[in-house]
């Protein structure tokens, strides 16, 4: 057992540090100008599937909506550009399925050892082309590292040797054999050498003297880095029309995702051709549907509510999943109605309701609250968990109607909504104990125990004088919660 919780931990803290990458990345994109979307579905989350694995197509991570340049984002927690590759097999091969105009994005995280999502930006975002990582690939002006245990996995790993400033600094001196830095303001002196492996490998610089970088920030590289890019001109609807002919499936898959956004007018009967299409992969048939059912298309949703409403015998579970998920991303009634459909029933597998409970907190609605309260007192314990989660996600815009699900609703359900609202606040919770039943009273002090910091601290105090039972409880969850052995584990 401890082996396998090891393993998952490894794993959250790498879909951690790649999904704040790819965040990272994108708010980055929008501040200098383009119009970024996520193009590999789950590249911004971290959620894992334990039972349902779903094998998406390989794209990059992000698409611009406005150009059509892909990025792949790495998050990293030690500055480097690398990339896993496979010697054996050119589907897992580093570059597989990229274009030359492709941008890999590098920036780094600190991550506490006690929390895998608990992460701080410590670098600018770097860019850095595809054609120049293929001619230094092509060059051997890379090392290659082998995996260092087998948590780690059996790829390797091409590293594209760089050096970063160690603190803020002014450059000093940029010469053939090394680059000066100054930190801000001590003032002390950082050199990096430009040859290294015994010559064989040489950095070229990536800054001018005078010039201030960050922390983190790369000066030197066996390719061209940059922290900022010029936006090139905008394409239109048919450049993504035409993708959706390629002979590449990551082509088609990119074009059906930005149609979803940039067109329909005469992307239609294109769409229409590729969803319809039996030889067609199923996740770009699923794109295209959504492009479709984006626009109300009967023909779009009669596809998504066919893939949803057939038995695993004819639809298997990861392709139900993956509708799923698509269907959060339609912020229609339309697609809500479909995913309580899921959630509600009890013949369904396990995990793909809780796959629609988890797509339900897209949708900031009363229905789709009351839609995850309604598990809380009946629903197998994965299911229950994953619609606290997505209510949580939910839960500051709809407090009022959540307050009064646990004020009149049913007692069985109070369990999740008091861990909802415990990690919410923004009410006042004096009022609620006035005339609470005693089983709400218990619920009111694992609230204000557990979610005192979330709370007006004088409305709390007030408690003490309306319900002296209930701000007592509280305060010894206070006194666990802030001691130091609350969190304290055997191994």
């Amino acid at each position: 057992m401890a082996n396998n919780f090891k393993s998952d931990d490894s794993f959250l803290r790498k879909l951690a540090v790649g999904a704040a990458g790819t965040n990272s990345t994108i708010n980055r994109l929008k501040a200098i100008g383009f119009n970024p979307i996520e193009l590999e579905r789950g590249s911004t989350g971290f959620k894992i599937w334990k039972k349902i694995k779903i094998k998406r197509v390989r794209v990059p991570d992000i698409l611009c909506l406005n150009t059509g340049i892909r990025f792949e984002s790495r998050g990293k927690t030690k500055l480097e550009i690398s990339m896993s590759h496979s010697l054996n097999d050119p589907k897992r091969a580093w570059d597989a399925g990229m274009r030359d105009d492709d941008i890999v994005s590098i920036v780094v995280f600190e991550q506490k050892d006690d929390s895998p999502i608990d992460l701080k930006q410590i670098s600018p975002v770097h860019f850095v082309s595809v054609r120049e990582m293929r001619k230094a690939f092509a060059a051997g002006q890379v090392s290659i590292t082998q995996p260092k245990g087998v948590e780690e996995g059996s790829e390797i790993r091409v590293m594209w040797t760089c050096a970063a400033a160690n603190q803020r600094s002014v450059v000093l001196a940029v010469e053939a054999g090394r680059i000066s830095l100054a930190s801000i303001p001590e003032a002390r002196r950082q050199s990096i050498q430009m040859s290294r492996s015994k010559g064989k490998i040489t950095l070229l610089p990536q800054v001018k003297v005078g010039e201030t970088v960050e922390a983190n920030q790369i000066v030197a590289a066996v390719v061209p880095v940059t922290t900022a890019l010029q936006c090139p001109a905008s394409v239109d609807e048919a450049y993504f029309v035409d993708k959706l002919l390629s002979v590449n499936l990551s082509e088609r898959y990119a074009a059906a995702k930005a149609l979803r956004y940039r067109g329909y007018t005469t992307a239609k009967s294109a769409l229409e051709s590729r969803m319809t299409d039996a030889d067609e992969d199923i996740y770009v048939q699923l794109e295209a549907a959504a492009a479709l059912a984006a626009f109300d298309d009967p023909n779009g949703w009669e596809f998504i509510e066919n893939k949803l409403r057939s038995s695993a015998m004819i639809v298997p579970l990861e392709t139900q999943l993956e509708t799923v998920i698509v269907a959060s991303e339609i912020p229609k009634s339309r697609s809500e109605q479909l995913l309580i459909e899921v959630l509600q029933d009890s013949q369904r597998d396990d995990e793909l309701r809780a796959g629609a409970a988890w797509a339900l907190g897209q949708f900031f609605t009363k229905t789709s609250a009351t839609a995850l309260v309604d598990t809380f007192n009946s629903s197998p314990l994965e299911i229950k968990v994953e619609a606290a989660r997505a209510l949580l996600r939910i839960a500051e815009s709809q407090i009022p109607h959540l307050i009064d699900l646990l004020k009149s609703g049913d007692p069985a359900k109070r369990d999740g909504l008091s861990w909802v609202l415990a990690r919410t606040g923004k009410f006042n919770p004096s009022e609620m104990v006035v005339g609470a039943d005693e089983n709400l009273r218990r619920w009111m002090s694992y609230i204000v125990g557990y979610g005192k910091e979330k709370f007006v601290q004088g409305e709390v105090e007030a408690i003490c004088k309306t319900d002296p039972e209930v701000y007592f409880a509280a305060s010894v969850l206070w006194q666990i919660v802030a001691s130091w052995v609350n969190d304290l584990r055997e191994y």
